[in-house]
């Protein structure tokens, strides 16, 4: 190679970078709902909420979930827990809540127990499907098991949200501390999210920048309605983010703020567990296609991995652009950490970590490729029939 060809190649990843990381995380730092919550007006009337969580064997989190939702503040609430053919404690945690609630006769609060699945469903999805059925809120609101609410969470989206004249609104919770490299693995993960998903257009008309988050998805009922809902995505193993790209797609309005101060949530337990925690997900990401798969690792190495080798092999002034990279990628990462509540600690890991979660995509790949499906809470779906199901 010649050094021009060196230098251009720096430059251009760098460029690279830049254009992708740049304008999220300007957004991210600007669409904080905390800050901006005080610049939107408190509405005359509060439109009643259904708040939809669904649970299969989540007894370790079901309880403190539903207590932190039973606190919320917010004047019009309704929830509707969905106990999906849990094994453990999860129902009985819920009848006990749900007890409490009813003798506080402070928000209402009702149980679903599902007993079986229909072979044309994914289990998650067709337990919101049915509360999301039984709803009386205006708004629906779904979220997952072991998110913890503080008591303005609801409220400070809901103003968001009414103000902006949204038709969904999807929120990024704080990350409860776990081990280093737990929250290294963790915000490497964000780091994706934030170089893929373009949140700086997600509220505009383009129909590719969308979002959905499992934590908080907040979209109005007729919405839901108007565009099949779950029904539509019924066995697409990425249920929020596809719900997100329905919504967009149909034509309504959507955005995403931070909220690091109303949502807490540790994903998994371990730095292990993150990476076996995405393997029913990573694969379906790609659409189940391994030539995806090879593009998308192509790009890691050519954009990710070469500027950490560059500097070793070539002079200062061939190698700049390839430095410069690294500072903005170690900078980025840092600064997700920080935001994320995973600590300025994790900086020096983003290699360990990148690589990590390269193994894992494979890893998804090679095992759903090998069982010729995807293993899902104690539930086995045909790869052929999620690959015909795609949204």
């Amino acid at each position: 190679m010649t050094a021009t060809l060196i230098t251009i190649w720096g430059y251009a990843t760098l460029v690279f970078w830049l254009v992708l990381l740049g304008p999220s995380l300007v957004t991210m730092l600007q669409k904080q709902i905390s800050r901006c919550v005080n610049r939107t007006a408190i509405p005359d009337q509060w439109p009643r909420i259904s708040v939809i969580v669904p649970a299969k064997d989540e007894a370790a989190t079901i309880e403190v979930n539903l207590n932190s939702l039973l606190a919320s503040d917010y004047p019009n609430l309704e929830i509707i827990a969905v106990n999906d053919r849990s094994t453990d404690e999860t129902g009985v945690m819920m009848e006990r809540v749900a007890a409490r609630a009813a003798a506080e006769n402070r928000v209402q609060m009702q149980v679903l127990h599902i007993e079986e699945l229909p072979a044309d469903w994914l289990g998650k999805s067709h337990a919101m499907h049915q509360a999301a059925q039984q709803a009386t809120g205006e708004l629906l609101l779904f979220t997952d098991g072991d998110i913890i609410f503080s008591p303005q969470a609801i409220t400070h989206a809901t103003r968001i949200f009414l103000d902006q004249q949204l038709d969904h609104l999807a929120l990024l919770p704080r990350l409860a501390r776990g081990g280093l490299f737990e929250r290294a693995f963790v915000t490497y993960f964000g780091f994706l999210l934030a170089s893929g998903t373009f949140f700086w257009l997600i509220p505009t008309r383009w129909k590719h920048a969308y979002v959905g988050i499992g934590a908080f998805n907040l979209l109005k009922r007729s919405v839901y309605q108007a565009t099949g809902g779950l029904e539509t995505i019924r066995l697409d193993v990425l249920d929020d983010i596809k719900l997100g790209k329905l919504i967009k797609q149909s034509g309504y309005q959507q955005d995403v703020y931070l909220g690091i101060d109303e949502l807490q949530v540790r994903w998994q337990p371990s730095a292990w567990a993150v990476i076996t925690g995405i393997e029913k997900n990573a694969f379906a990401s790609l659409y189940y296609s391994v030539r995806r798969l090879c593009f998308v690792t192509t790009l890691y190495v050519l954009f990710f991995l070469v500027p950490f080798v560059m500097p070793f092999l070539f002079p200062l002034t061939e190698a700049v652009g390839f430095l410069a990279t690294l500072v903005l990628l170690h900078l980025t990462y840092g600064l997700l950490g920080w935001i994320f509540s995973s600590g300025l600690a994790i900086t020096p890991f983003l290699l360990y970590a990148s690589l990590a979660l390269t193994f894992a995509f494979w890893r998804s790949a090679w095992i759903t490729l090998k069982n010729g499906g995807v293993r899902w809470r104690d539930t086995i779906y045909p790869l052929d029939l999620l690959k015909r199901h795609l949204y």
